[in-house]
């Protein structure tokens, strides 16, 4: 297993665990894991690069989440994401990413109907995180802050799995490197940079409840 599987496997029990161990008895089950890929949008800083070649699907993230009432929990995750242009070699930079969020049921907090509720969701989610960013052709690693903010569309499959789908935008502070893995000659202090995830997955709830919070 090569250096990068391993962290993975090793951030995915990580996250399992610590969120057993808030674990309790209630009506409702509160843990839930999720697995999502999808394509991922660069708005800034556009230096040296066609934002359109690199928009692809290479991103995904794993995600740990636990609710302390039907209406709030929190949630932690690993994202990566690889910009590269598909015309170049040697012009990409990958994005490893922790992150710590708060998250709201916006269906519970607006008391929408438990019809509607009981079928679909919506979360809103945002925290913060930080990033190591390896560009290609050197061996440095950039260290990088976020701010994080998005919205988590859930639809119930049955009591044990929900299909989701997030529009999540994460802001980049002190980037050094640009998405082309060139170095961005922005000082010590780097420059400020964002993109958009857009992904899909599947949400995996656990407990021994008959339902999740999500749909309590």
């Amino acid at each position: 297993m090569n250096t990068s599987k391993s962290k993975i496997l090793l951030v995915s029990v990580f996250l399992l665990f610590s969120f057993n161990l808030f674990a309790q008895s209630d009506k409702f089950n509160r843990l839930s894991a999720e697995i999502s890929t999808g394509l991922h949008v660069p708005l800034a800083p556009g230096d040296g690069i066609s934002r359109s070649k690199y928009i692809a699907f290479k991103q995904f993230q794993l995600s740990g989440r636990y609710m302390f009432s039907k209406k709030m929990g929190i949630k932690g995750h690993f994202g990566f994401n690889r910009f590269a242009d598909p015309d170049k070699k040697n012009t990409a930079v990958s994005f490893s990413r922790l992150g710590l969020e708060g998250v709201l049921n916006v269906g519970s907090l607006l008391n929408l109907d438990y019809h509607i509720r009981e079928k679909v969701g919506l979360l809103f989610h945002t925290g913060v995180g930080v990033t190591f960013a390896n560009p290609s052709g050197t061996t440095s690693t950039d260290k990088i802050g976020n701010i994080l903010a998005g919205f988590t569309g859930l639809v119930r499959l049955n009591n044990t799995m929900a299909l989701s789908g997030d529009m999540t935008y994460i802001s980049n502070i002190r980037q050094h490197y640009g998405y082309n893995g060139a170095s961005l000659n922005a000082g010590e202090k780097g420059t400020s940079g964002g993109f958009v995830n857009v992904s899909i997955g599947i949400m995996f709830y656990l407990g021994e409840h008959r339902y999740h919070s999500d749909w309590y």
